[in-house]
Formats: C-alpha cells, sequence, structure tokens
C-alpha cells in the first residue's frame, strides 16, 4: 500500500521488532537507530497495519500497534519522540486455556512520569466479532503489563451514578493517580452491501476524571468526578497549574478550569469544532473536526492563529514535552468507506 500524500516526506527505515506471545518484552532487536533527518513534518512509522493512540513521556512515544501478525490483535509499541527505530514491542500474554477463544487488544496506552509503569485499556472481543464485550483500566509494570498490578474493570460507575464503558486520553497526574475522559460508547449496526455489522459507533462525553489507586490493591481505587469539567470532549494539562477543556456544548471554545475551581473561564475560540487537544510549549494546539485534515493553534500572548494538516484525516494528536512539536496520527487514506490503518508523524509548531 502506498503512503498518502503529506506536507514533507522523509523517509525512515524501521527495524520492526515483531512482538509475540513468547513472554513480555521478548527482544531480539539491534541496538535502535536515530532518525534519518531532522526536517518537520515527517513520518515516525511505516506500519501496513494500524498504529494508534500516541502518546509521549520525556522523550519515549508509546501507541497501540496492529501489524496483523498476531491477527487482530493490537500490541504496545516504543519509539524516541523523534523517531528512529523501535525500541520494543510486546503483545498480550497466551490464552490461560483452550476455552479462551477472546481476542485481547492493548489501546490509550500512557507511561508514568519515571517512565516505570504504564497505564492502557485492556479490550476483549469475540474471535467472530469487532464489538468489545470488557474494556479494562490497566496499570502494570511497563517491563511486564501482561501482569497488572491494578485493574479498574468496565462498565465504570462513577460517583453519580452513570455507567462509563469507555476510557480515552489517559494522563499520569503522580505516581498512584490517573486522569482520563469517560465515556458511555454505543456500537450498533449499520447496513452495508446486504449485511449487518456492527461498525458504528456513537460516543456520549461524560466528564474528566481523576482515579486514585494503590498498586498491590488490584481491585481497590477511588474515582472522582472532576469539579467543573461536566461534557468535557477533550482536554490538555497547563504547566502552571489546572487544565485546558473544550466541552461537548460549545466546542470550539477553549476553556481553563484553574486548580481547585469548580467553574471554567473562556480563554480563546477556535475555527471549528475541536475534537483533540494538546498543549504544546505553552501553545493550545486543537485538532479540529469535519474531515480532520486541520491541526489548529492560537498564541495565547500574540493571539496569533496557525494551521498545519495533511493530505488524510487526522485522527490523534499528542504532545512531545519540553519542545514545540507534536505526534499525529494520520490516516493512510482519505476513504471514509474502506477499511484503513493509520501512521504517525512529528509535526512541529512555528
Amino acid at each position: 500500500m502506498r503512503p498518502a500524500a503529506a506536507p514533507l516526506l522523509v523517509v525512515l527505515v524501521l527495524t520492526i521488532a515483531s512482538c509475540g506471545h513468547e513472554g513480555p518484552f521478548v527482544w531480539a532487536g539491534p541496538d535502535t537507530l536515530g532518525p534519518f533527518g531532522s526536517a518537520v513534518p515527517r513520518r515516525l512509522t511505516f506500519n501496513p497495519g494500524d498504529d494508534r493512540n500516541p502518546s509521549v513521556t520525556g522523550n519515549m512515544l508509546v501507541f497501540s500497534r496492529l501489524d496483523g501478525t498476531h491477527g487482530r490483535e493490537r500490541c504496545l509499541a516504543f519509539l524516541a519522540a523523534a523517531g528512529g527505530t523501535l525500541h520494543r514491542t510486546v503483545c498480550p500474554p497466551p490464552p490461560a486455556s483452550t476455552a479462551d477463544t477472546m481476542v485481547d487488544t492493548w489501546v490509550e496506552p500512557a507511561l508514568s512520569p519515571d517512565g516505570s509503569q504504564i497505564a492502557f485499556v485492556w479490550q476483549k472481543s469475540g474471535p467472530v466479532s469487532y464489538y468489545t464485550w470488557t474494556r479494562d483500566l490497566i496499570v502494570a509494570p511497563t517491563n511486564d503489563p501482561g501482569h497488572p498490578t491494578f485493574v479498574w474493570q468496565s462498565w465504570y460507575v462513577l460517583p453519580d451514578g452513570r455507567t462509563a464503558t469507555a476510557v480515552s486520553k489517559p494522563m499520569w497526574l503522580g505516581p498512584t493517580t490517573i486522569r482520563f475522559l469517560a465515556s458511555y460508547e454505543r456500537v450498533f449496526k449499520v447496513k452495508g452491501g446486504g449485511a449487518e455489522r456492527l461498525t458504528d459507533t456513537l460516543v456520549d462525553a461524560y466528564s474528566l476524571v481523576d482515579l486514585n489507586f494503590a498498586t498491590g490493591d488490584p481491585g481497590g481505587g477511588t474515582v472522582s468526578i472532576v469539579p467543573g469539567a461536566d461534557s468535557t470532549i477533550a482536554y490538555a494539562p497547563v504547566a502552571t497549574g489546572g487544565v485546558w477543556l473544550v466541552k461537548s456544548s460549545d466546542s470550539t471554545r477553549l476553556l481553563f478550569l484553574a486548580p481547585g475551581a469548580d467553574t471554567t473561564v473562556g480563554v480563546a475560540t477556535f475555527s471549528g469544532p475541536v475534537v483533540d487537544l494538546a498543549n504544546v510549549a505553552g501553545v493550545p494546539v486543537a485538532l479540529l473536526g469535519g474531515g480532520g485534515e486541520v491541526v489548529e493553534w492560537i498564541d495565547l500572548t500574540t493571539g496569533t492563529v496557525g494551521q498545519t494538516g495533511a493530505a488524510t484525516p487526522i485522527r490523534r494528536i499528542a504532545a512531545v514535552p519540553g519542545t514545540r512539536r507534536f505526534v499525529a496520527e494520520i490516516e493512510t487514506t482519505a476513504d471514509p468507506l474502506a477499511s484503513v490503518g493509520a501512521n504517525l508523524w512529528l509535526f512541529a509548531v512555528p
């Protein structure tokens, strides 16, 4: 498959360490190599499958990878945020028995600040269905994610009684606290070519949620809804404290929620509905809806607005800490009816 056109393409060679079920973090590849070039934007991954959910801690990029070598099972991959060869890839462990026919999928990864732990969502689905049966939020050692130290089970009941079925954009606030977006996903059948398939999803955004847990207590944990953050659809932390939010009630408006506050303050307005948000060196950077090809930023000091994008839809963005760069998850084709994958690219804010 030919990669989609993009503003600038610098060819990298990725040495892919294929993951296996023989054990966690079995690595037999060569030493990692750095990026072949410094220009941005540039492509970071060349997976013919699907690379999603980028998250960067320090200079390490972690993401969910489907490369076809393990059917529909997704693995976790680690790569320097600047690019180069993969550091390692790790996949779900083998089934406990022959009766276990579930397909295991690891998505939404986030490394802890010191890199010793990783949070991610462990999904299980049937072997002939794309419907997800369980979707647990996992905390585990980074060197052994198949053996969790904490599990927050799917069908999460929030303090206000609402039941959330999905966790997205987890982010560590400390060694035992994770913040994430909680929502309710409704998967339904759509007809195509005369057949019904579970192929479409509607998401009801609930709130920004904090989860406090203690490692070694797999069933514990305290969940709290962040005051003033109900109906949040995108968020990004602010270095001086607090958080930037975008809510479903006005998806173009950037809001600021100060530490300890329960009401937000308007900060800026983007030119279109926001579907994802990142803080890039103190600049709010938003992925706009519609076709998903436009990323927009607003310099809050000067009011300067800038945009960049790609020829095919962008689905997720993630800031690279300490730089003016961000990683973008970009579809390999613009055809909405095609079964396509995505790869990761590196962009920069001027």
